[in-house]
């Protein structure tokens, strides 16, 4: 009406005054839902973390079986054969077949690490959406309390001079 005071914030009129309890019942409900989110995201992330490394434990377990169980037989018998073919000294052919040995099962160790560092990986999307999550909660309550410090201060428009 001509000559009343109307009052806004930033540009848009207010039919009432902002209800507080609803407002932080809203975000609670987001930041619930999001954790919810974020929950069946990161179940899913250690499904797919557990298939991806199965076969680098694997792939541990023989490579320690192999170091373990054929090192006494396999390398033994390298380093007497080693010894006889080349008439060296028993203990120098049995050097060369521990070395052998050791290449051989550190080559196994470096695959399964390999894969395993591959399988782990697949952590980072979780951790990426979380990082993501977070950032939206604290923009939110940046924004919603930008929103009800304007509320608290209204603009008050220039009155109609009679």
């Amino acid at each position: 009406m001509a000559g009343e005071t109307e009052m806004n914030t930033n540009g848009r009129f207010r039919d009432k005054q902002p209800d507080v309890a609803t407002s932080f019942s809203e975000l609670a409900h987001d930041v619930i839902e999001l954790g919810e989110l974020q929950a069946q995201l990161f179940a899913l992330d250690v499904k797919s973390t557990v298939k991806k490394t199965s076969s680098s434990v694997l792939l541990n377990i023989i490579g320690v079986c192999v170091l373990l169980g054929s090192v006494p037989v396999i390398l033994f018998a390298l380093g007497y054969l080693i010894a006889e073919l080349l008439d060296w000294p028993v203990s120098a052919g049995l050097g060369i077949a521990a070395v052998v040995g050791i290449a051989i099962s550190a080559g196994i160790l470096l695959l399964a690490w390999n894969r395993l560092s591959a399988g782990l990986n697949s952590m980072q999307r979780s951790s990426e959406e979380l990082r993501r999550n977070i950032a939206w909660i604290k923009s939110t309550l940046k924004s919603r309390e930008a929103a009800g410090s304007a509320i608290d201060r209204p603009v008050v428009a220039p009155t109609n001079p009679r």
